[in-house]
Parts: C-alpha cells; sequence; structure tokens
C-alpha cells in the first residue's frame, strides 16, 4: 500500500513538473514568437520607411528633372528667340550693306561720267595696239587729221590718233580748220570714193578700241583719193 502511494506520489509530481516545463516551453516559445513578430515588424517597418524615403528620393529627383528640363527647354526657346533675332538683325544689315554699295556704286558711276564729260580723251595702250592690230595691213597709206583751233583738248587727242596712225605705217598729216557754225561732236570721215575700204577699216579700228562708242558720220568727197578725220569737241 506505501509502495502505490509512493508511485502515486511521485507519478503526480513528475506530471506536476512535465505541467511545469510545458508551460515554461510555451512561454519561451511564445515569448520568441514575440521577439521574432516584433524584430519582424520592426525590420517591415524599416524596410517600409526605407522604401518611402526611397521614392520621395525619386519623386524628388523627378520633379527636379522635370525642373530642369522646363528650364533647359525655356532657355532652348530663349536662345531660338536670340538667333532668330540675330539673323533678322544680320539680314537687315546686309540689306542696307547692298544698298550702300548701290548707292556707292551710283555715285562712283556718276563721278566717272562727270569726270569722263569734263576731263580730257586720250587713247590707251589698249587702244593703241588694237587699232595698229587692224590696220597693219594699211602700211603707207596717206590720209589727213582736221581739228578745230584754239581747242587744246581737241588738239591733243587728234595728235594721240596721229601718233597711233603713224605707228601702224600709215603717213599722217594734221591741220586746223575753220568751221562755220556749231561744230561736230566727236569724230567725223570724210572720204573719196577710192578711200572707202580704208575709211571702213578705220571706224572698225575706233569702235573696236573704244575711241568711238557709235557709227561715225561718214560724207563723201569729190576728191576720189582723198580721206579727212575731223576731230570735233567731246560728246
Amino acid at each position: 500500500m506505501n509502495f502505490l502511494e509512493r508511485g502515486l506520489n511521485w507519478s503526480t509530481l513528475a506530471y506536476i513538473v512535465f505541467v511545469c516545463l510545458a508551460a515554461a516551453t510555451s512561454f519561451l516559445l511564445a515569448l520568441f514568437a514575440g521577439r521574432v513578430t516584433s524584430a519582424k515588424d520592426t525590420e517591415l517597418k524599416a524596410l517600409q520607411s526605407t522604401s518611402a524615403e526611397a521614392v520621395a528620393h525619386a519623386h524628388a529627383g523627378a520633379a527636379r528633372a522635370n525642373a530642369q528640363a522646363e528650364m533647359a527647354h525655356k532657355e532652348k526657346r530663349r536662345l531660338e528667340a536670340d538667333m532668330a533675332h540675330a539673323n533678322l538683325h544680320h539680314e537687315q544689315l546686309r540689306r542696307e550693306n547692298l544698298e550702300l554699295q548701290m548707292a556707292v556704286e551710283k555715285e562712283r558711276i556718276a563721278r566717272l561720267r562727270l569726270e569722263e564729260q569734263l576731263g580730257s580723251r586720250h587713247l590707251g595702250a589698249a587702244q593703241r595696239q588694237t587699232i595698229r592690230a587692224e590696220l597693219a595691213g594699211f602700211q603707207g597709206q596717206k590720209l589727213s587729221i582736221v581739228t578745230l583751233p584754239g581747242d587744246p583738248e581737241i588738239a591733243a587727242f587728234a595728235g594721240e590718233i596721229k601718233a597711233t596712225l603713224e605707228a601702224a605705217g600709215m603717213v599722217v598729216t594734221m591741220a586746223p580748220a575753220l568751221v562755220f557754225g556749231r561744230p561736230q561732236p566727236g569724230i567725223a570721215f570724210e572720204v573719196g570714193m577710192g578711200r572707202r575700204q580704208l575709211a571702213t577699216a578705220l571706224a572698225k579700228a575706233f569702235v573696236d578700241a573704244g575711241v568711238v562708242s557709235g557709227a561715225i558720220s561718214a560724207t563723201e568727197q569729190d576728191d576720189a583719193d582723198s580721206l579727212e578725220i575731223t576731230v570735233g569737241p567731246k560728246p
């Protein structure tokens, strides 16, 4: 009987110890699970906080990028406007410069025309060469140059024509002649019937050399062998 009571007591004691151990184990497990859950919650909150910060940072970066893009777009439009204004100003300056050049050219042409009207006539080297070349086949031909007395410009210009024709091999005489009425300007010919070929060659040489700008008037003389070049005042 004592043995059974002792066995029962030990069984009861073992059960109580087991229950205590189970309770302690459950408590420890609950405590550990709570700590694990708390750690997970803390980690999750930290992750959520980091994600929120990253999202906020990304939004802020996107906002800055948009602002910079807008500023860049505004700067591009400003530069385009400045370039358009510069091009317009450049075109205006180009037109003004062109107008100025045209005005200067017109003034130069007017001055040259005035100088040509007021200045003396001369034969340049190229003109002399042209005349000599075109009259090379008429060496030994005779002709005369008639000038108006009392006009130094006519005398000088006629002298240059005489020297050029002599250089071409012709025999040239020069003498003043009295003219009644208003003298004919420029150069005129008096040609006999037998001298028409030379007169035609002379007229062509004078035109080709630029001595005259148009046709040379010619009248026929009774003397078939006569050829006179009359040098009048400037046209």
